[in-house]
């Protein structure tokens, strides 16, 4: 096993011993779930692959949350667990079979709890049976590699309850994509109808809450100043030169200054300072104008960014949005005058999560973290990162 795939997979089961630990009153469920949909064919590929119907069957474990003293009530008592999935993506020779676990969340919407309507999340991995070979297997550009992220977000709707039983219908949509550490790496991009049933451990009548979660808004409590380091894993693709088939570290250091609403919104701003290494062995093997004589500032990426935390217990979900100030590789090789090519070269994104050594709802002043995240070119997936990273409070 590789060492990325270690670490994707000791976060995940670290994200789900934090979830089963938050000390909660919980009513535990299984949930049995059948999905049908189809591949979206990608506009990239001149001949996408035919696809039969894609059919997944999946098994989740976990609890609603029932808890008034913490990130629960915040976030309206929402569903947490774990869900694992089978799926036939419709051709076997070219797309084989999926395997997925991901750690989810579900969201009571129209601010009522229990509610009948819930939008769940979920990020995890995947592992495909078949992938990419520029012999065997050349028409799938989709999938490069056995083991990819996976994302999946579905809306359901209850449409019949006992005491412990709920049947639910749902439509949503599922990603997986590797984050550019194999290429091609173009994603699936699946659009799928559900059926589940949802089997609980105790009567739901058992959790008598309010239907309707009141929130208390407040002052900022506390200000904070965050670091990061990070190291990722990028393959150059021909947007970036020539195409090396070599996986390269990214090594990256941020800091930022923000303030915490309501002990559960983490808002930033900040710089990171990133050295491809990818960029800087290929200056050292070509002589490039204006770039090769400095090689080390030419592989270098400067980010101003703003960012968001949502933070949920020793759990936090981030999302940012950067401004590159230099990327000058990059650029070199992005020639293309769409506007597709100059959002990509002007905007970074960043996708991921976090998990805190101390839980967040305490606010305590000195904490560590471990995250993971997918790093992109505004929508074009740039690397997979993994970081340490360590926050001090300054409250007021």
């Amino acid at each position: 096993m590789s060492r990325k795939v270690k670490l994707i997979v000791v976060f995940i089961v670290s994200f789900s011993s934090f979830l089963s630990a938050q000390k909660a009153d919980r009513n535990y469920f299984l949930e049995a779930e059948y999905m049908i949909g189809e591949i979206l064919p990608n506009q990239s590929i001149d001949t996408f692959p035919n696809t039969n119907l894609q059919h997944a069957f999946t098994l989740s474990i976990g609890a609603s949350n029932a808890d008034t003293s913490s990130w629960g009530k915040y976030y309206n008592y929402p569903e947490t667990g774990m869900m694992f999935v089978y799926s036939n993506l419709g051709n076997n020779a070219v797309f084989g079979y999926q395997l997925s676990a991901l750690p989810f969340i579900s969201l009571n919407l129209f601010n009522k709890w229990p509610g009948k309507t819930k939008l769940r999340i979920g990020a995890g991995v995947s592992y495909f049976s078949t992938f990419f070979d520029s012999i065997t297997n050349p028409t799938n550009e989709i999938i490069g590699s056995h083991f990819t992220w996976d994302i999946k977000v579905f809306l359901s709707q209850q449409i019949f309850q006992t005491d412990k039983f709920k049947l639910k219908v749902g439509i949503g949509f599922s990603h997986e994509s590797n984050g550019h550490t194999k290429l091609p790496n173009l994603g699936i991009n699946s659009g799928l109808f559900s059926l589940s049933g949802q089997f609980y451990r105790k009567k739901q009548t058992n959790f008598n809450f309010p239907t309707r979660v009141k929130r208390k808004n407040h002052s900022p409590k506390s200000y904070f100043i965050n670091s990061q380091q990070g190291y990722g894993i990028h393959e150059q693709d021909d947007s970036e030169g020539p195409l090396t088939g070599r996986s390269k570290p990214v090594y990256s250091t941020s800091f930022a200054y923000g303030v915490i609403f309501n002990n559960h919104i983490k808002l930033r701003a900040g710089l990171i300072y990133r050295f491809y290494e990818q960029f800087n062995t290929h200056l050292k093997e070509t002589d490039i104008d204006g770039l090769s004589d400095n090689r080390t500032w030419s592989a270098s990426n400067i980010i101003l960014f703003v960012g968001n935390e949502f933070l949920m217990g020793h759990f936090g979900a981030e999302i940012r949005l950067g401004v590159n100030l230099h990327k000058p590789f990059y650029k070199q090789f992005s020639k293309g005058t769409d506007i597709g090519t100059k959002l990509r070269e002007f905007f970074s994104s960043r996708v991921g999560a976090n998990l805190y050594l101390k839980n967040t709802n305490k606010l305590p002043k000195h904490n560590l973290f471990v995250g993971a995240h997918i790093n992109a070119n505004m929508g074009k997936a740039d690397f997979t990162e993994f970081t340490l990273g360590y926050s001090f409070s300054l409250k007021k």
